[in-house]
């Protein structure tokens, strides 16, 4: 399965903070144990600068098989700073499939590409198009599980409980579901101060 954003990231803070959110999500719902490391879940980042205000997009090199957080983070910072050198000295960037050495902290060239016809994109002619009705995606959403945010939201406006408290019980599945099965029988904030003072301070 491939997941491919809109191009609104600006830094390599939000991409990190976008794909914890994802990895997040896909294992609330069971699709994977996104051990980036083991390569459940990878990232391919696709970076590019420009001028501020301008609303030109610049040329985009890609960084694959990123497979870490925290190398996500060092990839897309280097390659920024790379890529405004390049143009500050006066060139220009080449369209360019990279790779992330994590000995050196630097991106390498992986293989070039002059323009979008050397993506070999084209029509696959034996696939027609789907379409999806309204009801059958209203289906769909019905029959999810509830999300880590919803989830969150539901125990601040229903059970009272605060935001950091919220965002620690629901950052992991198995921990709110251990959460969900103690409030069917004790006070919620009773369940929360027992749980995220006194037994996560009993595994320190």
């Amino acid at each position: 399965m491939e997941i491919v954003s809109e191009p609104d990231l600006r830094s390599s803070a939000e991409a990190a903070e976008c794909m914890k959110k994802l990895r997040q999500i896909l294992r609330y719902i069971g699709s994977c144990d996104g051990d980036m490391e083991k390569g459940s879940l990878r990232c391919d980042a696709n970076v590019s600068v420009r001028l501020k205000g301008s609303s030109t997009f610049g040329t985009r090199c890609e960084i694959k098989n990123l497979n870490s957080i925290r190398y996500i983070v060092q990839a897309i910072d280097y390659e920024i700073q790379r890529q405004i050198e390049i143009l500050e000295s006066g060139e220009e960037i080449s369209q360019d499939t990279l790779l992330f050495d994590v000995a050196s902290g630097k991106t390498k060239v992986m293989r070039s590409k002059e323009d979008a016809s050397d993506y070999r994109y084209f029509p696959e002619p034996d696939l027609l198009p789907v379409e999806v009705s309204q009801d059958k995606i209203d289906l769909i959403q019905s029959s999810l599980p509830e999300l880590p945010d919803q989830k969150k939201l539901r125990y601040i406006e229903e059970l009272g409980i605060n935001e950091y408290d919220a965002n620690v019980i629901t950052s992991d599945k198995a921990i709110a579901d251990y959460f969900e099965e103690l409030i069917k029988k004790h006070d919620s904030k009773l369940a929360v101060t027992w749980l995220t003072v006194e037994l996560f301070w009993s595994f320190e």
